[in-house]
């Protein structure tokens, strides 16, 4: 099915994420170069002044997201089922954007869908199939990491401090939204992925990933 009939098709949370899916559909298959459709994204973030809404960076992982999402099922190891966009330009277009020309601005945004993504983060791979960048993957670990050495922290509020920052939920949002093993986790299944998928060894091997050292 045409990808444009997928989009009137599909059942959105709000008017906005469907008009934000619409908007980004048209710019990812614009004739534009690339470095300029990046440009449009950044600078449009820049801009925003909308708090309560999604910026245009979100609104590209939002869209890459979909795009897999309504994808076809791509499974290299069962353990680690994924799914790939439909449209092969398409989806290379998202990977260049993605990982080269978006890149550092859209790293935090990546780790906060990640991070947000807890009822069905099975689907977080859907996203990482398209991450190939070292420096991307390295931040992610990064906050891994972070996220390990909060689990044993005492107070529940320093507990969760760095989840919901990442996050970016309030400081009196519930704990239980932002346990750092949950969140730990979650990444730790991502960066098993990535190093199915593509030669992680520079940054982490299987032993790095281990939550406890017992």
């Amino acid at each position: 099915m045409d990808s444009d009939k997928i989009i009137e098709l599909y059942d959105f949370d709000s008017e906005e994420s469907r008009k934000a899916i619409l908007n980004m559909n048209a710019l990812i298959k614009n004739k534009l170069p690339l470095e300029a459709k990046a440009k449009l994204i950044i600078e449009s973030t820049e801009n925003e002044i909308n708090l309560m809404q999604k910026d245009p960076l979100d609104r590209f992982i939002e869209y890459a997201f979909f795009k897999a999402k309504t994808g076809y099922p791509y499974i290299e190891n069962l353990a680690y089922p994924t799914k790939r966009i439909v449209e092969a330009d398409i989806e290379e277009t998202i990977i260049q954007l993605l990982n080269y020309h978006l890149m550092p601005e859209i790293t935090f945004r990546i780790l906060k869908f990640f991070t947000r993504n807890a009822r069905n983060s099975d689907t977080n791979l859907y996203l990482a199939y398209l991450i190939k960048n070292e420096e991307l993957i390295k931040s992610i670990y990064e906050t891994y990491k972070t996220f390990k050495n909060d689990i044993f922290k005492d107070d529940p509020e320093h507990r969760s401090m760095n989840v919901k920052s990442i996050q970016q939920y309030i400081s009196v949002a519930d704990n239980k939204f932002s346990s750092p093993l949950d969140a730990a986790c979650r990444l730790k299944y991502i960066l098993e992925y990535l190093s199915i998928k593509q030669n992680t060894s520079s940054i982490y091997n299987a032993k790095d990933l281990k939550i406890s050292e017992h």
